[in-house]
């Protein structure tokens, strides 16, 4: 099979669908179809750039790490993930999250179906001949499409993206409503911050040291700072509210369970959770620290964001 080059913007299991349909592979089984093509069985899933199964199908689009870093750059919902790049680790290298495929969403309460944009798959089947799954629009909490300023869409079956485009799903799919105000202010803070890491890739390195001095945290953590990070964090529920942790964190939603210090867990290193800190941590902390931290007077700016 011969993934074809990716159009604006597109995710890269889009391309990995359209690549199947133009080598008239559809015919087969999902199972024979990734045998035939050398490549391991799974679902695909929309918001885990990180992980065996798609760099199984970037290596197939790419050679050079540099080459496979851009396409995960520009063609998945990677950007987040730099911000929990090892300090000690290039960007290019950071291919794996440290969790399990099937276990690294369990925790995060954000809409995790494929959701598309109704007026950009007319606008691209008129374009380019066919309608595909833009990677912004799978964006941790993003509900609404910049470019059309227009609710994105889904449906019930697009848990696992089941070889199909979004002009399948044009007549029966469903609009993602906003329910509440940190939603509508979400979808301007993950699309700017999102492209700003793009073009910024070794901004990343600083969010960190920018939090916590922006917090008052100097030297090293130790347990007894718990109560003063219980403090702090008691003022972020505070500031972008229940609605918010329970629409990014699970634990909150469903209101059982020990309800995670989002603060202590991410900036303390004392958490004991496998793996890298997923984004929504990070992001979290940012969307609380947006109107504060002089460093993101980005996100106030009015100005074009662009996809490759």
């Amino acid at each position: 099979m011969r993934i074809p080059p990716l159009l604006p913007g597109e995710h890269v299991y889009s391309g990995f669908v359209r690549g199947r349909y133009l080598s008239a592979q559809m015919h087969v089984s999902d199972k024979v179809f990734f045998e035939l093509n050398q490549l391991p069985y799974h679902w695909l899933r929309s918001q885990t750039p990180l992980c065996d199964n798609l760099n199984a199908v970037i290596a197939r689009m790419a050679h050079s790490e540099e080459e496979q870093f851009q396409l995960r750059l520009w063609h998945t919902p990677f950007a987040a993930w730099l911000l929990s790049l090892p300090v000690d680790m290039e960007p290019q290298a950071l291919t794996e999250s440290g969790v399990r495929n099937n276990m690294e969403e369990s925790p995060f309460n954000v809409d995790r179906r494929w959701k598309f944009c109704p007026q950009c798959a007319q606008a691209d089947r008129s374009e380019f001949g066919v309608s595909y799954w833009h990677s912004s629009h799978q964006l941790l909490g993003a509900r609404v499409c910049w470019r059309h300023q227009c609710e994105l869409h889904s449906h019930e079956n697009l848990r696992y993206l089941a070889f199909k485009l979004p002009h399948h799903f044009l007549s029966d799919s469903e609009p993602l409503m906003i329910d509440s105000q940190w939603q509508r202010d979400w979808q301007s803070f993950i699309y700017r911050l999102s492209a700003h890491l793009q073009h910024n890739v070794e901004w990343a390195r600083s969010v960190s040291n920018l939090i916590k001095t922006h917090l008052g945290i100097t030297g090293m953590v130790k347990h007894s700072h718990r109560q003063l990070f219980n403090v702090m964090f008691e003022q972020m529920q505070c500031d972008i509210g229940l609605d918010c942790l329970s629409g990014l964190f699970t634990r909150y939603a469903r209101q059982n369970g020990r309800q995670p210090n989002i603060l202590w867990l991410t900036l303390s290193g004392y958490s004991q959770a496998r793996g890298l800190h997923h984004p929504l941590y990070w992001l979290a902390i940012l969307f609380w620290l947006r109107h504060r931290l002089p460093e993101l007077g980005f996100l106030n700016e009015n100005r074009v964001i662009c996809s490759k």
